[in-house]
């Protein structure tokens, strides 16, 4: 392997670990290096760097590594522009998060995958446009692949935030279909969302069908 490339793959980690424990000044320290090197070629330092600008709640950081990428002819992908999404949505700004997903949706490189239109959704609902929301778990839906568990987790609460208990218990059956065993945040998901939705009764016959099938007792499902 070059050095060049061993050296890259070593403040790639480095980043990573500043940002996963929030250290901003080293981050971005570490990122202008980074830029000086010429290691800033790729979108995962971006990346990187603007997930940690979201944990900060510093959305216009977001905008300006967006906008540098763009500069320096640098594609986004998924990642980026989900990101990019979420800043746009955590702005309060439907319209401006839509030019987003507009711009990535014309990239002929990118296909918008479930966690772009969670995402969405996600901000839809905080904004009261349900329609809208519900129409993103739909498209979200069709974007499951493979045994990926993650999605109908998503799909769970964002129903039961939007008060949509039938679609809770038809996701729910999908599930349960899908996964011959749950685990117990899987559990969490679904009974929190009823309780979200106002069907107490039907998280408390959740609650005593997880007793006998729990793999270890989990104090956050008795709490909900």
């Amino acid at each position: 392997v070059p050095d060049t490339l061993k050296d890259m793959r070593l403040y790639g980690a480095l980043l990573n670990a500043y940002v996963g424990a929030k250290i901003r000044d080293k981050a971005e320290t570490l990122m202008e290096q980074m830029r000086n090197k010429g290691y800033c070629i790729t979108p995962l330092p971006y990346n990187v760097m603007m997930t940690l600008y979201m944990k900060l709640d510093e959305l216009d950081k977001v905008e300006e590594l967006v906008s540098e990428m763009k500069q320096k002819k640098i594609s986004l992908d998924s990642y980026s522009y989900n990101i990019w999404l979420s800043a746009r949505g955590s702005q309060g700004s439907p319209e401006s998060m839509e030019q987003v997903f507009q711009e990535m949706d014309l990239d002929p490189r990118i296909v918008p995958n479930w966690t772009t239109f969670s995402t969405m959704a996600s901000m839809y609902a905080k904004s009261g446009q349900l329609e809208k929301a519900e129409q993103c778990l739909r498209n979200l839906e069709t974007r499951i692949t493979n045994r990926d568990r993650m999605p109908y987790h998503y799909l769970l609460s964002l129903y039961g935030s939007l008060g949509n208990r039938g679609e809770v218990y038809r996701v729910w059956n999908i599930y349960k279909s899908v996964f011959p065993k749950i685990p117990n945040w899987g559990y969490h998901s679904v009974i929190s969302s009823l309780v979200r939705s106002g069907d107490i009764e039907g998280a408390e016959k959740l609650y005593e069908e997880w007793l006998p099938v729990k793999s270890s007792f989990d104090p956050k499902i008795g709490n909900l």
